[in-house]
């Protein structure tokens, strides 16, 4: 859809206006409309109270019915100083009014509404109108690019992270990725996300709190995950399971991964990771990685802490553990204490791994030799637990311990996850069905 046959230049104005019901009022009174102005005005007012059309970027587009006689008028005012909007939960101060004004006997006007929002949400024509120093400068700006809407906007010199971007977008093409996983907290609003992948599903990992919440945008996912350790390629495996139990990232997905590791934020790595190959030991193709019983979030936080003891150790030294989760009642089968439990007589609430003290409770605790038992919904039931499983079968690779040939054991009789800390290699390996997956290395 062309939206230059919509647009009358005249009515590109300048605002001297600082509220935007004035606003409203000015670029009416300067255009041909030839209605009541006022109350035009304090109608959109009253439906911006209802619903926002605030789209983000300095930019409202409130639209309205009116008697006249063509099917629609567009109006665009620009304020460099910037319009007080407290039509939403904060206060913004918009840049750019565009009004559009339809006619009561025009019925298909949700396209051009559609239009707009689309035209005012790309990033390479806000960047462009965000240059402009003068309102000849905004004018001259717009006018290029609503003659260009269908052509790429190119820049002078990319941005070293979207040069990058753009490689790894063909990479990934070339390769039959599914998705990218982006890794180091890269600042995503100077990128023309919509324009480079283009269909392709971006991933950005954000480092944050194990009870974020992901978010879902319409150009990315950015995903808000605790167990990512300095050195990302460290956990990305941690990373790609937990997107897994979350339902992120699907099973059979290809990734390509790309990050960085330096301070300066300039991604610098880059490689293909097949999850169905990677990830073929923990999870099978008619089977869910995660039992119904098992909270993702709980998961993430015992990972979380494991990879935390794994690279800081407890009071200098080098410290092993071990984590089993899963239904209490299939565990306590093939347990017994081995010390009293630290944690028996507590309330429910108290022994939460979520509450802020935890963290520091089971750092202190790891010290003693046995296992964690975490139940699936993060209630921990002890610590110092003997795994006793006498009549396993399961047979771990030549350098493992008695800790991990537990964690093996316990994870293949009682249908749980199980996550052991090396003391020797500081390595976080988790295990389900007797099979092992080295989630991060030292």
């Amino acid at each position: 859809m062309s939206l230059v046959q919509y647009f009358n230049y005249d009515s590109i104005i300048e605002l001297s206006s600082s509220s935007f019901k004035d606003a409203i009022s000015e670029m009416l009174s300067v255009g041909n409309f030839e209605g009541n102005i006022d109350e035009i005005a304090s109608e959109l007012e009253a439906k911006e109270h209802e619903t926002s059309s605030y789209i983000g970027n300095g930019v409202v587009i409130p639209h309205s019915r009116v008697d006249f006689s063509s099917p629609y008028e567009i109006y665009i005012g620009w304020s460099k100083k910037g319009i007080r909007y407290n039509f939403t939960n904060s206060i913004e101060y918009t840049h750019i009014v565009v009004l559009l004004l339809v006619s009561k006997n025009e019925h298909n006007f949700l396209r051009i509404i559609a239009g707009l929002v689309s035209f005012f949400q790309k990033l390479s024509v806000i960047k462009h109108l965000q240059k402009a120093e003068t309102f000849e400068d905004f004018k001259t700006a717009l006018v290029d690019l609503l003659k260009n809407v269908n052509k790429k906007i190119k820049t002078v010199q990319s941005e070293p992270n979207e040069l990058f971007l753009k490689n790894a977008v063909e990479i990934a093409r070339q390769s039959q990725c599914t998705s990218i996983l982006l890794f180091g907290n890269i600042d995503l609003n100077n990128i023309d996300t919509e324009e480079i992948f283009n269909g392709l599903e971006l991933i950005n990992v954000i480092h944050g709190d194990s009870d974020s919440s992901s978010i879902i945008y319409d150009s990315h996912v950015e995903f808000h995950i605790s167990v990512i350790p300095t050195n990302w390629i460290r956990g990305f495996r941690g990373v790609i399971l937990l997107g897994i139990a979350k339902k992120i990232i699907s099973p059979d997905a290809k990734i390509c991964c790309v990050g960085c590791n330096s301070t300066s934020k300039v991604l610098d790595t880059l490689f293909i990771v097949d999850v169905k190959k990677e990830f073929c030991q923990i999870i099978s193709s008619n089977a869910k990685f995660l039992q119904k019983d098992i909270k993702p979030e709980v998961l993430e936080w015992v990972l979380s802490i494991a990879t935390e003891i794994a690279i800081e150790g407890r009071e200098g030294k080098a410290v092993g553990c071990l984590f089993v989760i899963g239904d209490i009642n299939k565990i306590s089968l093939f347990v017994k204490p081995l010390v009293f439990n630290p944690f028996y007589g507590y309330p429910e609430v108290e022994r939460n791994i979520f509450n802020s003290f935890m963290d520091e409770t089971i750092k202190e605790f790891s010290l003693i030799d046995g296992a964690f038992i975490i139940r699936g919904d993060g209630i921990v039931e002890s610590a110092g637990t003997l795994i006793y499983t006498p009549n396993h079968n399961v047979v771990v690779p030549g350098g493992f311990g008695t800790r991990h040939t537990a964690a093996a054991s316990i994870s293949s009789v009682a249908e749980c996850i199980a996550i052991a800390v090396s003391e020797s290699t500081r390595a976080v390996t988790l295990f389900k069905n007797g099979q092992m997956l080295q989630i991060m290395q030292k």
